[in-house]
Order: structure tokens, then sequence, then C-alpha cells
């Protein structure tokens, strides 16, 4: 792995986490969390940013580790790499449109 990639996914895993420690804050925040809640979050610009920048970043980071993963087992497990990277691409990208139209739509 080249140094540009191990750089990405440390910096996609941090935002990751960010994400994650900051929806378990609001999960565990104080009053009522239902739709309208969700609708006020979903039409604040900078949490629809910050939302589209983690969902693309986990999905770029996963075709990575798909990529790294497929080039480690693959030959072990008689498999072709380039097929099994294909699938992970085509997961990845799926993930990353549906949760665009979940947040755009």
């Amino acid at each position: 792995m080249g140094v540009n990639q191990w750089i990405f996914q440390r910096i996609s895993n941090l935002i990751i986490v960010i994400f994650g420690i900051w929806l378990l804050v609001f999960l565990a925040s104080p009053g009522v969390i239902n739709f309208e809640v969700l609708q006020d979050l979903k039409a604040d610009t900078a949490s629809v940013i910050f939302f589209s920048v983690t969902l693309t970043l986990a999905g770029l980071n996963s075709i990575l580790a798909g990529w790294q993963i497929a080039g480690d087992y693959a030959e072990k497990f008689s498999l072709n790499q380039k097929f099994l990277v294909s699938i992970t691409a085509i997961i990845s990208l799926s993930y990353i449109a549906f949760g665009s139209y979940l947040l755009f739509f």
C-alpha cells in the first residue's frame, strides 16, 4: 500500500470516528428524537455537508479496503482479484448512491 492510500485511510477513518462520536452524543442527548428533529437536521447545510463527506469517505474507504483484502487473500483461495474488487466497488458505490438518495430526497 502506498503512502497516499495510507494517509487517505487514516483521514477517512478519523472522519468516520468523529461521525460515530457525534451520532452517539446526538442519540444520548436529552429530548425527543422524532421525524421533525431529523428533518431539521437534514435541512441544516452544515449537517448535510458533514454527512455527505462522511458517506463518501466511508464508501471510498471500503473500496480501498476491499482492494487490500482482495490483494491479500484472492490468490490464497484461488479467487479472481479483479472480480472481488469489482464486487466491493459496486457495493460501495451503491452504498454511496443510496445514502445520497436518503440524504437529498
